[in-house]
């Protein structure tokens, strides 16, 4: 007897799609705000002057002159954009090539050769033939020669 149904397939064809799409940019939106948080304060506390910023991931994001007045433009650009951006990079890259090391152990699903060989006909006549030594003389029985 089959096993029920453990889960209802999806409604609209799109719609699990959108929602992981939706997921994926929220999950990039937090994580290159969180750290362009963590690198302005940390360049704020190199080269600039001020106190460490309190965590506000959004406007380290969007505003980062609000967050640290004092740092220059050329500082701001680097510790708030280029240095998460690289970070997110190297994240994102570490992250797929690991989950692909991981997938390439699943194939298909189909068999390769090497696993159907057994089945195949002269193996599967050598393996009854060792199983049963009495079908070794049914060939001769029905006129074959081996």
């Amino acid at each position: 007897m089959p096993s029920p149904r453990t889960s209802a397939p999806s409604t609209t064809t799109g719609s699990d799609a959108l929602l992981y799409l939706l997921f994926g940019v929220l999950g990039a939106a937090i994580t290159f705000g969180s750290l362009a948080w963590l690198t302005g304060n940390l360049t704020n506390a190199a080269v600039g002057s001020g106190a460490w910023a309190p965590f506000r991931a959004t406007d380290a994001l969007l505003h980062p002159e609000v967050l640290w007045p004092t740092l220059s433009t050329t500082a701001l650009l680097v510790g708030t954009r280029v240095v998460p951006g690289l970070l997110a990079l190297a994240l994102t890259t570490t992250g797929l090539v690991l989950w692909m090391r991981w997938r390439s152990g699943s194939k298909s699903g189909l068999a390769r050769k090497s696993d159907l060989a057994p089945l195949l006909d002269k193996e599967i006549t050598a393996k009854a033939k060792s199983l049963r030594p009495s079908l070794s003389d049914r060939e001769r029985k029905r006129g074959r020669s081996s």
